[in-house]
């Protein structure tokens, strides 16, 4: 376990017990088999290689039921009050250890609308009913949702301090490549740009596989989340790029717009430059927004209202989303308010999140889209804005046709 992530699971483990307290949960079980569940990069910094059992206890002693080959890497985490073996079944260790517990309240990690809460399989519910009786199970079970939620989107000290060496990857990463675009490349030679970059460091794609292209799209060939194409910047054309870079676990979600100067150009036509400082008015408005307390529609709403005031259709996504230990880390979304209501959107934001923010201008038939996307970290003493902010539209100059 390197010297971060195991600061990051302590912090998360104190974190842990200190909300099983408050909903009144005596032990939270992760059950998983060869690492599946999304909950223990959060309790362990490792990967376990056969049926695990993990219990967080309320009391601050913790246990862990681990094969033999497992053994030494939980005992080496000295996060455990106890580390049991097993040998082809752990049916007898676990009953001994849950009866000694004997929690009134047990939270599992499974979850009817979110996957990253939803980590216990069918297979080992089954086996943990037909193990402790259906009755039993169906009177302490609880959901461990709302606990794991917590825990997952309010970042520790450590966890801030990671995601902000991601984003500062990322940042470096976009000076560089800025500097090398021109007209005449493909979309997969630009999005190779930053691949090469990334192997460099010794990083990766946040998203996908580790070195899959980043999201590169000249405007006028179609903005969508697709791949990389062959096609090839002309004078004239506005690039997009959504980059998620992930570094020691956790991620950064920035994007960018470019504009390749025609012939004779110095600045980028008018109806351009106007979309783009719609677009950075939106993100400005939506980050002062971003307040604790404050509904995830509510400040979707802003950027939203910022957008359609300055005269473009109304976004197509939602405002912003959390970043994390993944591009898209669950918890309060900032989108639009539907019905019937979305509970993501109803969250409450909190202090210690991180939020990537997007208000987006999405036209047909050519018209200029803009997107620039900058990760802000909550606090109670107003948002921070952890990406170097793209403030005026990114240009490359003319120096001819390839």
């Amino acid at each position: 376990m390197t010297i971060a992530g195991a600061q990051i699971v302590h912090e998360k483990l104190e974190a842990a017990v200190k909300l099983l307290e408050v909903h009144n949960v005596d032990t939270w079980l992760i059950l998983t088999r060869e690492g599946y569940d999304p909950s223990l990069p959060f309790v362990i910094d490792i990967e376990t290689q056969d049926t695990t059992a993990i219990l967080i206890n309320k009391s601050g002693s913790h246990q862990a039921i681990v094969s033999k080959e497992d053994y030494e890497t939980f005992k080496q985490t000295e996060v455990f009050s106890d580390v049991i073996t097993y040998d082809t079944y752990m049916d007898e260790v676990f009953l001994k250890v849950f009866h000694i517990l004997n929690p009134k309240k047990l939270a599992l990690n499974i979850s009817l609308y979110d996957h990253l809460y939803d980590g216990l399989s069918l297979g080992l519910y089954h086996w943990l009913e037909r193990l402790i009786g259906s009755n039993k199970l169906r009177e302490i079970e609880v959901t461990s949702e709302p606990i794991l939620k917590q825990l997952r989107c309010v970042k520790s000290k450590a966890e801030i301090e990671v995601v902000k060496k991601a984003i500062s990857h990322t940042t470096d990463i976009f000076e560089e490549v800025f500097g090398k675009m021109e007209i005449g490349m493909t979309e997969k030679e630009i999005g190779q740009l930053f691949v090469d970059r990334m192997k460099m460091r010794g990083v990766t794609n946040g998203l996908g596989k580790p070195y899959d292209l980043p999201l590169v799209c000249i405007v006028r060939c179609g903005l969508a989340h697709r791949n990389p194409g062959d096609h090839i910047v002309v004078p004239g054309d506005i690039v997009i790029i959504d980059f998620s870079l992930r570094c020691k676990g956790y991620v950064s979600d920035i994007a960018r717009t470019c504009y390749f100067l025609k012939e004779g150009e110095f600045e980028p036509p008018e109806d351009v430059q106007k979309a783009f400082d719609a677009v950075v008015d939106a993100i400005t408005q939506s980050i002062e927004a971003l307040r604790p307390g404050k509904k995830g529609y509510e400040v979707d709403a802003v950027g939203r209202a910022c957008i359609e005031a300055h005269g473009y259709p109304t976004i197509k996504h939602s405002v912003g989303h959390q970043v994390g230990r993944a591009t898209h880390d669950g918890g309060t979304i900032l989108g639009p308010r539907k019905t019937p209501p979305r509970p993501q959107v109803e969250g409450l934001i909190q202090s210690g999140e991180i939020y990537a923010i997007e208000p987006t201008i999405i036209q047909d038939c050519g018209l200029p889209c803009i997107l620039v996307e900058e990760n802000v970290l909550v606090t109670d003493e107003g948002p921070e804005v952890l990406s170097k902010r793209q403030l005026d539209l990114i240009t490359t100059p003319y120096k001819g046709v390839k």
